[in-house]
């Protein structure tokens, strides 16, 4: 007896495990397939009609970047979602560019996730999928001058509901895309001279909603942050100016203690010492901060410090031994096997992705 053909989807990545994660939590719903490279990808597309497509971008043999510039050629418009360590502007504007339909950092949520493979596949049974058409519904913040520290909170808290990229400068900020960013952060103490070409930057990012930390010094409208930041405080602004559904954000005081503290504190953080800080027991601080936040203690301080480490690693060019210091871990061997399980590869096949200059 003969029933509808499931849904096919190919998984591109080089880490068996990732690929094996993937498939446990899609294989009830769907046929998945996958290949351990994009050489092997390009293969199984020749042979194979494959319904949505699951790619890395940093791989050792044909990387996702050159999938992306095969598939675009061909008429039959596959659906392809990113799921890649890098969090850069530059990676997912290429990525949107060379015909993804959506882009996805590592780690994800998988709930999220299903969402978005289930309404890609829906929408290109319906109709070509829009180029970006599910990412356009994701704000973009960019961060002007912030700490690395309040970078790095924001891209683990907003991972669901937000992509969040960090420029030290003006001139690094205009490499940004205008059209890509919905709420622009400045902290206007950081500018120096360069306030001088504050207008620029504002016509720039003119759809943008603006916060400015430290003064109203921006040349238009905007919501205006007293130093000291505090991350919690940042992210509720952010939340009022996005159209993006986010869940509540009903963070007890000591929750909002610790997310605050390891906003400026990220690489000295341990439970023992925050269970200190908001005079709670280690247990029950960790039992707390998973209830409201729903990840554990460990694991995001741990998030907090491999965001810090990709963007020391890809946009300062940093060295992993100096790397690894920086962001409290023990030395370059203790960052590269954290790296490995939540970014899904090695510090230096990260580093070896260098962005273009605009």
């Amino acid at each position: 007896m003969g029933g509808c053909r499931r849904h096919r989807i190919l998984i591109v990545d080089d880490d068996p495990a990732f690929r094996e994660a993937l498939h446990l939590m899609l294989d009830d719903d769907y046929e998945v397939i996958d290949a351990s490279d994009g050489v092997e990808a390009l293969t199984v597309l020749a042979s194979r009609k494959i319904d949505l497509m699951l790619l890395d971008l940093l791989m050792v043999h044909g990387d996702g970047f050159e999938v992306l510039e095969h598939t675009r050629r061909d008429p039959r418009k596959l659906p392809i979602i990113v799921l890649s360590g890098l969090n850069n502007a530059w990676a997912a504007a290429t990525a949107m560019r060379l015909g993804a339909v959506d882009y996805v950092t590592k780690p994800f949520d998988e709930d999220l996730l299903r969402k978005m493979i289930q309404d890609t596949l829906i929408s290109s049974s319906e109709s070509p999928a829009p180029i970006g058409g599910l990412d356009a519904r994701k704000p973009v913040v960019l961060l002007m001058g912030l700490d690395l520290g309040v970078y790095a909170s924001l891209t683990v808290l907003l991972r669901p509901q937000c992509r969040v990229v960090r420029a030290d400068t003006v001139m690094d900020a205009l490499a940004v895309p205008g059209a890509s960013s919905t709420i622009l952060v400045v902290d206007v103490r950081s500018l120096g001279q360069a306030a001088a070409i504050l207008p620029q930057l504002c016509e720039h990012f003119q759809n943008a909603s603006l916060v400015a930390i430290g003064d109203g010094r921006l040349p238009a409208p905007c919501t205006i942050l007293q130093t000291p930041l505090r991350v919690t405080e940042l992210l509720g602004v952010i939340r009022g100016h996005s159209t993006t559904s986010f869940p509540g954000y009903g963070y007890s005081p000591r929750v909002l203690s610790v997310i605050d503290h390891l906003g400026t504190h990220y690489a000295e953080g341990s439970v023992r010492r925050l269970a200190s800080l908001v005079r709670s027991s280690p247990d029950r601080l960790s039992e707390c901060f998973r209830a409201e936040t729903g990840l554990k203690l460990k694991v995001y301080m741990t998030q907090l410090r491999i965001e810090a480490a990709k963007w020391l690693l890809h946009q300062a060019g940093e060295k992993i031994d100096a790397v690894a210091a920086r962001v409290g871990l023990h030395d370059a061997s203790h960052l590269s096997r954290l790296f490995v399980r939540y970014a899904g590869t090695r510090p230096g096949a990260y580093r070896r992705i260098v962005a273009p200059g605009p």
